[in-house]
């Protein structure tokens, strides 16, 4: 596992941001061409062509999926995004999530 390069870690940042907007409005509607691009891009880089992490993400980022209760989707969520993780060879650790958090934070409103 290794710290992201640039375009992988802007990927990752779209999605959590995803995810984020699952956790507190629910559901996305399509077609959300941001999140389709990262996803794409980093299924483009994986390890093993194991699709299963990213097709959940985008169906229970839909409101489909395995996670029907609101209340799941997000924790189902971000169990796919750690499976994006380890798929890409990017270490999800306590420096990822502090980017994360610091790339969203940084962003202009």
């Amino acid at each position: 596992m290794s710290k992201p390069n640039r375009t992988t870690f802007i990927a990752l940042v779209v999605l959590d941001e995803a995810i984020q907007r699952l956790r507190y409005s629910g559901p996305l509607k399509p077609p959300e061409h941001g999140v389709r691009l990262a996803l794409a891009y980093l299924y483009s880089i994986t390890l093993t062509k194991n699709r299963d992490s990213f097709d959940e993400l985008w169906r229970t980022l839909m409101g489909q999926g395995q996670a029907h209760k609101e209340s799941f989707r997000s924790t189902w969520a971000g169990t796919q995004f750690a499976g994006i993780c380890r798929e890409v060879g990017v270490a999800q650790d306590i420096d990822l999530g502090a980017a994360l958090a610091k790339a969203t934070s940084d962003r202009p409103s």
